[in-house]
This record gives C-alpha cells, sequence and structure tokens, in this order.
C-alpha cells in the first residue's frame, strides 16, 4: 500500500487548470492511504476564492461553488493531521525546515510526522519547487516526477 502525502499545490492544481494532469490522476487513484495537513482545508479554499477573483468572479458565484463541491470529494478521501504540539515540536527540532516558505514547512513537518507511522516509504506529492527540494533533502521520494510549468 502506498501512502502519499498531498499538499494544496496538487489539488488546487487539478482543481482550477482546465485540463487534469494524468500522471497526477495516477498517483492519487493508487494511493493506498492519502495523507495531508488540516492546513490544505483552508489553502485550498482561499486559492479557489482567490482564483475567482483573479478572473473576474465573486468569491462566491458558481464557478467558485462547483469547485468547492469538488474540492469536497478530495478532502473527504483525504486523512488529516491537526497542526497542534507535535507539529510545533518537529518544527522547532529541524532547522532544516527554515529552507522554505512557513505554510509548505507545516507541510513537510506533518509529512515528518507521519512518516513513522506509515509502511514502507511516504512519498510527498507537491507541485512548490520549494517545497519539492526540501523533501527531498529530507530523504521523501517527490512525485509527480515531471512538474510543468503552471
Amino acid at each position: 500500500m502506498i501512502a502519499r502525502y498531498f499538499d494544496s499545490s496538487v489539488i488546487l492544481y487539478e482543481l482550477l487548470e482546465e485540463k487534469a494532469h494524468p500522471q497526477v490522476e495516477e498517483l492519487w487513484e493508487s494511493a493506498g492511504e492519502k495523507l495531508s495537513s488540516s492546513l490544505l482545508r483552508f489553502e485550498c479554499v482561499i486559492g479557489i476564492r482567490r482564483a475567482a477573483l483573479l478572473q473576474g468572479d465573486a468569491p462566491g458565484d458558481m464557478w467558485a461553488r462547483e469547485r468547492l463541491d469538488l474540492l469536497s470529494e478530495f478532502l473527504d478521501a483525504l486523512n488529516f493531521k491537526a497542526i497542534d504540539g507535535s507539529i510545533e515540536e518537529i518544527l522547532r527540532l529541524s532547522p532544516a525546515l527554515a529552507d522554505c516558505r512557513t505554510l509548505d514547512a507545516i507541510h513537510v513537518a506533518t509529512a515528518l510526522y507521519f512518516r513513522p507511522y506509515v509502511d514502507g516509504a511516504l512519498e510527498i506529492v507537491t507541485r512548490d519547487g520549494r517545497m519539492r527540494l526540501l523533501a527531498g533533502k529530507l530523504g521523501f521520494p517527490v512525485q509527480p516526477s515531471e512538474v510543468r510549468p503552471a
């Protein structure tokens, strides 16, 4: 069973792009365990609403509501870890996490939290370049293998 940690960049890419990314769809479908931080919930809601604003729609218009409905399907399939004292401790004890933005560091810290609890390797699925580099430095396999500019 493959365990994968998904960050918001991948979920938002699937929800906001007009055509799906087959490799990301395969990574999602073949994951036995789908893990993430509770942070993903907030990032995706705001990301969808910001995308609506950027294209001239109101953040509560039909376009955003449709994507929020699709987001619910992704969220229902994920197992979440709350941002709590255990995540704060990992952030405090891992100076390497300073090598990316705060929210990305929280995602990587959450993946570090999950790592001892999964069988085999925990893969991180992200489109974020800095997060990809940091995850690789910390020994995580990173997917998708090929990330094209958005």
